[in-house]
């Protein structure tokens, strides 16, 4: 059982399900592409049985994301959150105890094994609107928040090893980035947290 992301997937126009082809476009999407297709092949050749369960960026306690570290410490104390994306463009959110509840759902049937699921996820949410919503749920002043332009971000990475890998990802925050969760929420039952509630923890934490 692997708990997977959405990096192997590339930059895909339109909502990613799981029929959605791996084309990964980074280091990181071509790792995990290869790692569920030789976890795959194994499975299929009868020497193990796998699955693969995948998120989108995380919310919730211990979550950490562009949004996680750059953003919502700054706003919920009343200060300004930079960060590396499109601010209003819809992005998909994944609360982690969505991630064990699904590995536990998909671990528990073996009709499930042999093939990725992604986690039950909301509506996207932009960035922008996110740390809003933060914000009030924090009582703190009106969310400010600026997109951080790329040369920054790409002077940062000549220092940073964590600048550096956002720059191999950045196709995913310069547009809209939406999960289908269809197929986990119909085989499994399993209904995503609200968005407030994931904030909720970031924020108490």
């Amino acid at each position: 059982m692997t708990t997977g992301n959405l990096y192997g997937y590339g930059a895909v126009d339109g909502e990613m399900t799981e029929e959605t082809p791996l084309l990964p476009n980074s280091v990181k999407g071509r790792v995990r592409a290869k790692l569920w297709t030789d976890a795959l092949a194994a499975h299929e050749a009868g020497r193990i049985r796998t699955a693969e369960v995948r998120g989108s960026d995380y919310l919730g306690a211990g979550a950490v994301s562009a949004f996680s570290v750059m953003v919502l410490p700054k706003v919920i104390k009343g200060g300004r959150g930079l960060a590396p994306a499109d601010l209003d463009a819809p992005h998909s959110w994944t609360y982690v105890g969505d991630v064990a509840k699904t590995l536990v759902a998909v671990a528990a049937d073996p009709s499930a094994w042999g093939r990725p699921w992604h986690v039950p996820t909301p509506a996207p949410v932009s960035v922008r609107a996110l740390a809003t919503r933060a914000a009030e749920l924090a009582g703190a002043p009106q969310a400010r928040v600026a997109r951080m332009p790329a040369i920054a971000l790409r002077l940062a990475g000549l220092f940073r090893p964590d600048a550096r890998e956002m720059l191999e990802t950045q196709y995913q925050w310069q547009r809209p980035f939406i999960v289908d969760s269809t197929a986990a929420t119909v085989a499994f039952g399993i209904k995503p947290a609200r968005t407030d509630d994931a904030l909720r923890e970031m924020i108490v934490a």
